[in-house]
């Protein structure tokens, strides 16, 4: 792929045109208007803006950086993404919901990791993970009322699962007093 920045203008131009992809139509609107070698990747989590209540489901592409195998030199490549964006209002205001780049995975786990391993927010990624454990608990407990009751592993299960729940309480706490670094 040649690295022509005019290009790369033109690609970014398109792209932007394009924020929000609600159908096949729209997607090939999209791929008419870029080079047919253009690298592709799917990004692997739904993004969401956790204070958005009212959301649908919708797919937006992205310009990205990614690297030519054989080059090993970095390229533009289109990155197609799923992405929450207000129910309610105009078709501008969920464009640039679609556009934002600093939408966090809508998984508990990714969004967690996201927050705590970049340094983003240490306080809110240790109370995802505390969801998450309330979460795990949640399903060793329902999963423990299926065995029978003389069945020694229905109540290690319960035990288990009362123990995240009480680690989950206590990583809450430890939460609301740490302070993320600043860098």
């Amino acid at each position: 792929m040649s690295e022509n920045p005019a290009r790369h203008l033109s690609e970014a131009d398109a792209i932007a045109a394009h924020p929000i992809l609600d159908n096949v139509g729209d997607l090939a609107r999209l791929l008419s208007q870029l080079p047919p070698d253009m690298a592709l990747t799917l990004d692997q989590h739904v993004r969401a803006d956790p204070a958005e209540p009212a959301e649908m489901y919708t797919v937006t592409p992205r310009l990205v950086g990614m690297v030519n195998d054989e080059t090993a030199q970095t390229v533009p490549g289109l990155q197609l993404g799923t992405v929450y964006v207000p129910a309610e209002g105009d078709e501008n205001a969920q464009a640039a919901a679609a556009v934002r780049r600093d939408l966090l995975p809508e998984n508990l786990l990714a969004r967690a990791g996201a927050r705590i391993l970049d340094g983003r927010d240490l306080q809110a990624g240790l109370k995802d993970l505390t969801g998450l454990l309330q979460e795990v608990g949640l399903l060793l407990g329902e999963g423990a009322k299926w065995l029978s009751r003389d069945d020694p592993a229905m109540t290690s299960l319960q035990v288990e699962a009362g123990r995240i729940h009480h680690a989950a309480a206590r990583i809450t706490q430890l939460a609301d007093t740490v302070e993320s670094p600043d860098w």
